[in-house]
């Protein structure tokens, strides 16, 4: 689900109305996508498409953080929620014995970090793929900056393509999937500074 509409795009293409609102749709997908790859998100499963929208996972993590024993550090951010952490050095991710109490955690959201507290019974084990976490990552809404940034850039490519920039088969003048997106401009760039995921610094 776009994290922005057609409508909204029409401020920034003077002329375009409700007539466009496929094409445009089809086009804020696209630009989404280009954007959340380039914010550190990757497809849910393998050969799925890139999206910032909010959904569940299942990250595995080997252990805790180099910097605090106490600290996972997840691939991706935001963390709106999580189900369950399971630490099993078994793989089987099922058993009581390795689910690790909700009331010995906190998660701190736009971080994407899940710390033990003080008075926690657990501590976080260190091995290949010990630890799963099924939890709930990325965005129900977009924030200002996403917001701004998505229609930005899908102006911008909008632009580029009613030029002809990008074209790799000829189809009329209408935005299509026939289209390379442009590079994400600078301005996009600064604006999705703060959206960036963690995996981006951890790699």
């Amino acid at each position: 689900m776009a994290l922005v509409s057609a409508s909204d795009l029409y401020p920034y293409l003077p002329g375009l109305d409700s007539g466009a609102d496929s094409a445009l749709g089809t086009l804020i997908a696209a630009v989404e996508s280009q954007l959340a790859q380039w914010c550190g998100f990757y497809p849910e499963s393998a050969g799925g498409s890139v999206s910032w929208d909010s959904a569940t996972r299942e990250i595995y993590i080997d252990g805790p953080s180099d910097i605090d024993a106490r600290m996972l550090q997840l691939p991706l951010s935001p963390v709106t929620a999580v189900a369950s952490i399971y630490d099993d050095p078994t793989w089987s991710y099922s058993s009581s014995a390795y689910l690790v109490s909700s009331g010995d955690y906190n998660v701190i959201s736009r971080e994407g970090q899940v710390w033990l507290k003080p008075d926690a019974s657990w501590s976080w084990s260190t091995g290949k793929r010990n630890i799963k976490v099924t939890c709930t990552v990325g965005y129900s809404s977009a924030t200002r900056q996403i917001s701004l940034a998505t229609l930005h850039q899908c102006a911008h490519a909008y632009q580029m393509q009613k030029g002809g920039a990008g074209r790799t088969r000829s189809q009329g003048k209408e935005v299509s999937s026939d289209y390379n997106l442009p590079p994400i401009l600078p301005s996009v760039r600064a604006l999705l500074a703060e959206a960036r995921c963690p995996n981006l610094w951890l790699s």
